[in-house]
């Protein structure tokens, strides 16, 4: 596999202040490692990849999913009735380690099939020993990179006959696992507010420097993990659905983020959370969440949140004043979500959340070769001259054309490398007889 690529003559988006977008330009790659982006470079021992007629942009990263769960996709179609507490979560106590790998194995190349190169993969499927490495392990063959994070949440039968014995399970996944010159490192997962452990997991996480996350889903919880000294920017909330403005405030003064999960979140919780959040200086990042519900697609997340927080706003601004016209003025913060600032937000920004800026996120020398190439598509471009908006309101799926993870090509013409789709197949079949019996 040849170590120094080029992609020449393509419209880029670098999301680097300092560079900007390029209407065609070049991107030199040697070693997994970006040496340089702009027009006409030149390189006669790089493997080319031709450019035209398609947008280049940082690798979209997903920071939330729960990939244990894509042996079962499409299980839960409906989250309002609640089953997804009282019937699917009650599975996992038929899982195997293989069925972590096996499910892993799918969602990662899934995930790479739809330009995403960075996963958070938050596995509350760790029913004992053997469940986290099989889970890593499978991400580890797709290529993808991915950010672990193993979930203190019990999963009956629970393998383990005390947190501490979880606690070790986890420090050995570190150990063997966290490497952040590697495409794998490490986070937790900690309990909700409430469950027993909380205090001791976080601590232990910051015991070894690693963040970690939180589901909140009731007003006043930040406020009670702030009043045990809880807080801070290593930990981050994911949903937050009815936070305080006021817990909103506190997140931003000790630089908290928020992940939403748009498909979930909209599922008749209150969704305005993401304008509060981001009004207040919250960082505000994006994922998929749950396979059994949606698929792991985080530009069609993006544009479900597009479209729902263009209700929002105006809902917003119809309940404060007067609205003549079929929609209110535009403002400096009306809309709030532009699709450069989605695009933003999934790609430099969540590697900012995510502790990963230094390396990923945007397009410039010195950052590793993650990237996305989307094909404008037989009908052209779009006349906005914006390619955020091209990209994220004007394609689909079937217009990624190439994926490149650490400077190694995981997809190049629609195609996946070293995806195994009969071995995939077996693997799905395998899960399911197990899981959910039958033939």
């Amino acid at each position: 596999m040849a170590t120094r690529l080029i992609v020449k003559d393509a419209e880029i988006v670098t999301m680097d202040d300092r560079l900007g977008d390029f209407t065609e330009a070049d991107i030199l790659i040697d070693d997994g490692a970006i040496v340089a982006v702009g027009p006409e470079l030149v390189d006669p021992a790089a493997e080319v990849i031709d450019g035209r007629g398609s947008i280049v942009l940082p690798g979209i990263i997903d920071a939330h999913n729960c990939l244990w769960q894509t042996v079962l996709r499409g299980a839960v179609p409906d989250l309002w009735p609640g089953t997804y507490f009282t019937e699917f979560l009650p599975l996992r106590s038929r899982f195997r380690p293989e069925d972590n790998f096996n499910a892993a194995y799918i969602g990662g190349f899934e995930m790479l099939s739809y330009g995403t190169t960075t996963v958070v993969d938050y596995c509350h499927n760790v029913r004992g020993p053997g469940y986290a490495e099989a889970s890593i392990q499978a991400l580890q063959e797709t290529g993808i990179r991915h950010v672990f994070s193993y979930s203190f949440m019990s999963a009956e039968p629970d393998g383990f006959a005390s947190l501490e014995d979880r606690f070790a399970d986890a420090r050995r996944i570190h150990a063997a696992f966290h490497d952040p010159a590697s495409l794998t490192t490490i986070n937790f997962g900690v309990v909700s507010p409430g469950s027993p452990g909380l205090d001791a997991q976080i601590a232990f996480a910051r015991s070894l420097g690693a963040p970690s996350c939180i589901h909140l889903h009731h007003a006043d919880a930040v406020t009670a993990l702030d009043a045990r000294g809880l807080i801070g920017p290593d930990l981050m909330v994911i949903h937050g659905n009815q936070l305080t403005n006021a817990e909103l405030d506190r997140m931003a003064a000790v630089g908290m983020p928020i992940c939403f999960t748009p498909s979930a979140d909209v599922q008749g919780t209150p969704a305005d959370v993401v304008r509060r959040a981001a009004d207040r200086g919250v960082p505000v990042v994006f994922g998929c969440d749950v396979p059994c519900h949606v698929a792991s697609d985080p530009i069609g997340q993006l544009r479900v949140m597009f479209n729902v927080q263009g209700f929002i706003d105006g809902a917003m601004a119809r309940s404060f004043g007067s609205v003549s016209g079929r929609r209110p003025p535009v403002g400096p913060d009306m809309p709030l979500l532009t699709p450069r600032r989605l695009i933003q937000m999934a790609t430099i920004g969540a590697a900012r959340v995510l502790g990963l800026d230094e390396r990923i996120g945007s397009l410039a020398a010195g950052k590793r070769a993650d990237l996305v190439m989307v094909r404008k598509g037989p009908f052209g471009s779009s006349v906005t001259g914006d390619p955020c908006a091209h990209v994220l309101l004007q394609t689909s799926p079937r217009d990624i054309d190439t994926v490149i993870v650490d400077g190694r090509v995981r997809m190049r013409g629609g195609q996946l490398k070293d995806f195994d789709g009969a071995r995939a197949h077996a693997m799905l079949a395998a899960s399911r007889r197990q899981i959910l019996g039958g033939p």
